[in-house]
């Protein structure tokens, strides 16, 4: 009799199994589904989530999958305790480049793009991601039952599909079990049925709100930093002020004091020769003379020295503009924006000390505009005039794809 029940409650077990994995998703359109196979995704030793295929016809292989114009599935459940945005977004950015070729589609690129950055913040484990693709319909992407994008052809769906089942999918094994070689684990298809919990999906509705309301969003936030900067550029202002009137004051209360004791050694030698008093007096007028003859010299020598560093930096940074590249996975991900590098050389014109001051700038246009620099030190010659060994300059270089072509900079003029 004991035996007879564990058989009941282990055939029990195995049926739930089977029927929580082979359901159909309920993102699916009218098609019927099917798994084909499910793996866990890993990167560097760390498991991410939980990829499950589902087709319309589990026969087909890789090749056949990626050209079959049938209903299929892609989902995406996290189990990783933590997924970061950026972790995210350099993630699957790098599988789509490395597994497709260039599409100068906008309608693509901007789905892209859409579906690498709505993350508002770390995903969680239990996050579930859906990829639906139905035939006369399109592509949709959900997250959390919430839709992510949409898209009328199965361009995105076959990117996205590429990354699994490409030349360069995660590893061999991942990409066996995800083609069915392997049978799927039911163990694994389970925990990949799990339901997102109502709290959780409550709780992300907030990143898909319209785009009225990100406008208005982002219109706030400009106005806020304009504020500060107009109270920053006040807070200046009064301390330049300050600064002025300080030293004005220091400056009168000098002359002050230097007439006083013009005057007291004045009224002591008027007793003294006329010929006297005018020898003493010529005597002074040569001093102040050569003394601000001397400084005129010095103040010049300093002029030119920031004049021929002026020079360098300006031929280093014309060199940078006429040869940077804008980088073409850049430019088909939007990549945009300043990249601000510090810098010092020496008298061999090697580079040292490089600091990228713009973290937020994409590393590909960061690399570029470096490379770029290395090269410039290389053929740019050092003004002979330049006296020092070392010296620490800051280059600039905005990526825009609607410029074209820069304006020349205008070259720094020579102190008089």
């Amino acid at each position: 009799m004991i035996m007879l029940v564990k058989r009941v409650f282990v055939f029990l077990n195995l049926f739930c199994v089977v029927f929580f994995a082979t359901a159909v998703p309920v993102y699916a359109a009218a098609d019927s589904l099917e798994i084909k196979g499910a793996a866990i995704y890993q990167a560097l030793g760390k498991d991410y989530y939980i990829a499950s295929l589902y087709v319309t016809d589990a026969s087909q292989d890789a090749l056949g999958l990626l050209a079959s114009g049938q209903g299929q599935q892609m989902r995406i459940k996290v189990i990783a305790k933590r997924w970061s945005t950026r972790k995210w977004k350099a993630q699957w950015q790098n599988n789509i480049a490395i597994n497709n070729v260039v599409d100068i589609d906008p309608e693509l690129t901007k789905a892209i793009a859409s579906f690498t950055d709505f993350p508002l913040n770390s995903l969680r484990p239990g996050d579930e991601v859906v990829i639906d693709y139905v035939p006369n319909t399109g592509t949709s992407i959900y997250f959390n039952s919430h839709q992510v994008v949409k898209s009328k052809s199965k361009k995105l769906y076959s990117y996205l599909l590429n990354t699994w089942l490409g030349k360069f999918s995660p590893n061999r094994i991942f990409r066996d079990k995800i083609e069915g070689v392997t049978a799927p684990n039911p163990e694994l298809l389970l925990r990949a049925a799990e339901v997102v919990s109502e709290d959780r999906i409550a709780e992300v509705s907030t990143w898909f709100v319209s785009e009225e309301e990100k406008r208005k969003a982002k219109r706030q936030q400009e106005l806020l930093i304009a504020e500060e900067l107009r109270k920053q550029k006040q807070d200046e202002i009064n301390k330049k002020k300050a600064l002025a009137k300080e030293e004005a004051e220091q400056e009168a209360k000098q002359k002050r004091k230097q007439a006083e004791e013009l005057k007291r050694k004045q009224q002591q030698q008027k007793s003294q020769a006329s010929s006297s008093q005018k020898q003493k007096n010529d005597k002074k007028h040569q001093q102040k003379l050569a003394e601000s003859k001397k400084m005129k010299t010095l103040k010049h020598d300093l002029a030119m020295q920031d004049y021929y560093q002026q020079i360098y930096l300006w031929q280093l940074q014309s060199k940078i503009n006429e040869s940077v590249v804008y980088p073409p996975w850049a430019k088909q991900f939007s990549h945009r924006g300043l990249v601000e590098l510090t810098f010092a050389t020496d008298l061999s014109g090697d580079l040292l000390n490089v600091v990228n001051k713009t973290p937020d700038t994409s590393k590909i246009l960061v690399q570029e505009v470096a490379r770029r620099l290395r090269l410039a030190l290389e053929v740019i010659p050092r003004p002979t005039a330049l006296k020092g060994e070392r010296w620490s300059f800051t280059i600039k270089y905005t990526f825009d794809p609607t410029v074209k072509e820069l304006e020349p900079l205008p070259k720094p003029k020579k102190p008089e």
